[in-house]
């Protein structure tokens, strides 16, 4: 028996078959309104799929600042005879330069809140591994009205990929109370946002956006108050400039949120005369640690051409569906498979003619031509 290649080898063609069908007409002409509007309005429009994105990196820097006056007195402190519901402690009133520990951290600040402040001395030689400090004297003490102090954050985002740099002061800026909404301040302490001015905030006032109360529980022991043993705060600042279409408008927004089930404390080491004689400073405090991060878009040629692709796809799918319901599941299935699928005759050379001129002609049977 012989092998009949033209089967085994057939090719298998797209032919174009017109139903006359409103039912298939319809539904095709719907995926297709939906896919459109899908590619075209949705991605590449609404959610902006002609921009390629970058999350931008950059730079803090923050200070302290003590107020002019401070609260004499406050409920925490021993001398005052209001009740408060912690342990009471002696009250020091530091300036700015003292109550923040350690200074120059670029990706974070810390402001104290209580010290452990105790005298060590040695009378060995530090040269000898058996030689130990020990504690002469020691006082637990409050930093008196901490959150009256302000602190500037004076920061800065750059986009490498598509080289946008910008200080804070330039943006339009905005912060996240605590139901979530973007404000900016323009008071007399507080500034957040507001081109050509530094950002400033009281502590209070930042503590106040991320839910946080100094004379509320700890978070490590509801016995004691946040100011006994501290607490960490994360402050994200996200850059934006696809919020709108146009890009040349970026804006950041700071969202501060507190960690649960921690306190801080640092300690600090200052000599005195030599080196056998130290103040230790055990430091509770109000640690804050900054995060840059958020979406910086560009336009993008390629960005868009991947968005359109990717309706061609969801069309392949669309006219495989209603082909299956044509040719499977519509009453007249059989014939709409039978003008869908067409098998030719064999197409093998009939007859050859070899003209004078040499040239080859190949006449075939072709049916209905």
């Amino acid at each position: 028996m012989s092998i009949d290649w033209d089967s085994i080898l057939a090719y298998n063609t797209i032919k174009v078959v017109r139903i006359r069908d409103r039912r298939l007409g319809i539904l095709h002409l719907c995926f297709l309104v939906i896919i459109v509007l899908y590619v075209v309005v949705y991605s590449a429009i609404i959610k902006k799929g002609y921009l390629s994105t970058e999350e931008p990196i950059g730079s803090i820097r923050t200070s302290l600042l003590a107020p002019n006056e401070l609260k004499a007195n406050p409920t925490y402190c021993k001398n005052n005879t209001e009740p408060y519901p912690y342990e009471k402690l002696d009250c020091v009133y530091f300036d700015d330069a003292f109550a923040s520990y350690p200074i120059g951290d670029d990706v974070g600040f810390t402001a104290s809140t209580r010290m452990r402040i105790s005298e060590q001395k040695t009378n060995c030689s530090l040269s000898q591994p058996s030689c130990k400090f020990y504690t002469n004297s020691s006082i637990n003490v409050y930093l008196a009205d901490i959150e009256s102090f302000t602190v500037l954050i004076d920061h800065t985002m750059y986009a490498p990929s598509s080289q946008i740099q910008f200080n804070g002061d330039d943006l339009s800026g905005y912060v996240l109370d605590q139901n979530g909404n973007e404000i900016q301040l323009n008071e007399s302490i507080n500034t957040i946002g507001v081109q050509g001015k530094p950002d400033i905030l009281q502590l209070k006032k930042l503590l106040e956006f991320a839910g946080v109360d100094l004379d509320g529980p700890s978070l490590v022991n509801s016995s004691n108050s946040i100011r006994y043993d501290g607490c960490v705060l994360f402050v994200f600042i996200e850059y934006s400039n696809t919020f709108s279409y146009d890009l040349k408008k970026i804006k950041y927004v700071y969202s501060i949120k507190k960690v649960d089930d921690t306190a801080y404390d640092v300690p600090e080491v200052i000599i005195l005369d030599n080196e056998s004689s130290r103040l230790y400073y055990k430091r509770h405090a109000i640690r804050l640690i900054f995060i840059q991060t958020g979406v910086i878009g560009s336009f993008n040629f390629q960005s868009l051409l991947l968005t359109l692709v990717s309706g061609l796809g969801l069309l392949t799918v669309s006219t495989i569906i209603v082909d299956q319901l044509a040719i499977r599941f519509l009453p007249q299935r059989k014939s709409y498979r039978g003008v869908k699928f067409q098998t030719t005759e064999s197409f093998r050379m009939k007859k050859r003619i070899v003209y004078d001129d040499g040239e080859d002609k190949l006449y075939h049977n072709i049916e209905a031509l």
